[in-house]
């Protein structure tokens, strides 16, 4: 789900993780599309990996202050996964300075 600046209600709710990278029913092959696509995908063993990506770039979610994002896993799985995103963005000028990253040592992979 996706809420923007603090709306009570997601701007973007949907059905399940794989449905919004458009992967019904779970995922069982790569796939790459100029906006969505599963790169890398190792199955679904404790400890297996795997990557995907979704542009939103035909339709844009536009924020002034907020973007808050979570992935829904369904109420009958029984896992703890660790998720990890990445978010870009167009910004207007002026902003304010950028806080350094850690070094490659203290990332998380």
């Amino acid at each position: 789900m996706i809420w923007i600046d603090n709306e009570a209600e997601p701007r973007i709710h949907g059905t399940g993780g794989e449905d919004y990278f458009n992967g019904a029913w779970g995922f069982s092959t790569l796939y790459s599309f100029p906006l969505v696509g599963l790169t890398e995908f190792h199955g679904w063993e404790p400890g297996s990996r795997f990557s995907h990506y979704r542009w939103h770039l035909e339709a844009p979610l536009r924020f002034h202050k907020s973007i808050r994002a979570t992935i829904e896993d369904g109420h009958a799985n029984l896992r703890s996964d660790n998720l990890f995103s990445v978010a870009c963005w167009y910004q207007t000028e002026p902003h304010a300075r950028f806080p350094e990253l850690p070094p490659p040592e203290r990332r998380i992979p």
